[in-house]
């Protein structure tokens, strides 16, 4: 990679760092550009606008979520469909805990601004497409088996989501301690939804 392209990514790394932390409404390009250490005016031979550089950064978060989820199905073993469910929900947690973009994908998706709404959900959906294939795939196996209640796929996929979903808010509200406490507990009683072979 040459120069030119390292302080691009950087630019990206230190803007969506900034972005989480502060919005894109608030965060400039004279923040971006002083903690890249650069002047201002060297963005623009990477980017035409504070625009484009969310743009770039919304789409990279995208593409590295999806990733993940990808990366995570192809290691998974097909005959253990309840085991790959936790997989799925580790992953979740794992990564919004533990990665930067975590804290930009909260903010983006609890206050987007406003001339980027199309993009977000765009990028939203996308990556809920990825995730959906991936359950569809567990819960044809997982009935193939026998191992899931007498639940249709389209709530098994909904049932899924909104536990995520349910984690991600969590997550914005409680300590670390706590947080682990409760989606473990909340893992418990979904298991237990789930599955066919309660108390087994």
């Amino acid at each position: 990679m040459n120069m030119k392209n390292d302080n691009k990514q950087l630019i990206k790394d230190v803007a969506l760092d900034l972005f989480g932390q502060k919005g894109y409404e608030d965060t400039s390009l004279t923040e971006i550009a002083n903690a890249v250490g650069i002047k201002k005016p060297s963005i623009y031979n990477h980017f035409r606008s504070k625009e484009d550089i969310f743009m770039e950064v919304i789409e990279d978060l995208s593409v590295s979520e999806v990733n993940a989820y990808k990366n995570a199905s192809k290691k998974m073993n097909i005959n253990e469909p309840l085991k790959n469910v936790r997989i799925l929900f580790d992953l979740f947690c794992h990564r919004l805990v533990t990665t930067k973009e975590a804290l930009l994908w909260k903010r983006v998706t609890f206050f987007p601004p406003e001339v980027f709404k199309d993009l977000i959900q765009k990028q939203f959906i996308h990556f809920e497409q990825v995730t959906t294939a991936i359950l569809v795939s567990i819960y044809q196996e997982g009935q193939k088996q026998k191992l899931f209640s007498d639940i249709e796929e389209d709530e098994f996929i909904a049932s899924f989501l909104c536990l995520v979903d349910g984690v991600f808010l969590e997550h914005h509200y409680y300590t670390e301690e706590i947080f682990r406490q409760r989606i473990e507990s909340a893992w418990k009683v979904y298991e237990l939804g789930i599955s066919s072979r309660k108390g087994e």
